[in-house]
């Protein structure tokens, strides 16, 4: 029975350490989606991390049960299950990783609304440039062919006095390279949900041969 209780406590830590992982991932998902007007790729990005961490997240309930009753049955049902989402997360991730430059362009695509809102109303891409220390859709030249001056926040310290302290990056590229960053880091946090995982289905193969030597012993 000692055995059995050590096992069940290793199980519970790494059921709500995957949990935590899995929120994460499903609110990452959440903000894309709601924070941004993504298209039809982005969408899709977005909505792989929230399935990602949603699947994860009901399997582990299962799994909790499962070990809090100590029933055999459920817990190779469980492990089961959890076989087939580790594979399916494997495939997806797989798809995510090698497609983090895509799905960045993808999600880039949102700064495209307000370079055409700056057109019409100066100051719209303020937010961007003094966020990424950018200039512009692609460069100052963007202004320049609008026949605009680029504005204070194109400048470093917003001073315009010295024309060195033009920043050329444009911010499309920075914002790319944003989302970039964002992913591999969340692209990251899924490899390890996806290794906590196998690490729980080993403890629960464990825990379910220890459930189902103790209900043996208790016959004799």
């Amino acid at each position: 029975m000692a055995s059995t209780s050590g096992l069940k406590i290793f199980a519970y830590a790494l059921h709500i350490i995957c949990s935590l992982l899995a929120l994460v991932l499903i609110s990452f998902g959440a903000y894309v989606l709601m924070s941004y007007d993504v298209n039809e790729i982005a969408f899709w990005t977005a909505s792989a991390y929230i399935g990602i961490g949603a699947a994860a997240i009901l399997i582990f309930l299962w799994g909790y049960l499962a070990a809090w009753r100590e029933h055999v049955c459920c817990t190779v049902t469980f492990l089961s299950l959890l076989y087939l989402i580790i594979i399916a997360q494997a495939v997806v991730l797989f798809v995510l990783t090698h497609r983090e430059n895509t799905a960045a362009s993808n999600l880039a695509n949102s700064l495209e609304a307000t370079w055409e809102q700056e057109l019409d109303s100066p100051g719209a891409m303020s937010l961007y440039e003094n966020w990424f220390q950018c200039c512009g859709r692609g460069s100052p030249q963007d202004y320049i062919v609008n026949e605009r001056l680029p504005p204070q926040t194109c400048f470093l310290n917003h001073d315009k006095s010295n024309p060195d302290n033009l920043i050329h990056t444009g911010c499309r590229l920075a914002f790319e390279n944003y989302w970039e960053h964002l992913l591999m880091i969340f692209n990251i946090l899924g490899w390890v949900l996806v290794a906590v995982e196998l690490l729980l289905s080993i403890v629960s193969c464990g825990l379910c041969n220890s459930i189902r030597n103790d209900h043996r012993r208790s016959y004799y």
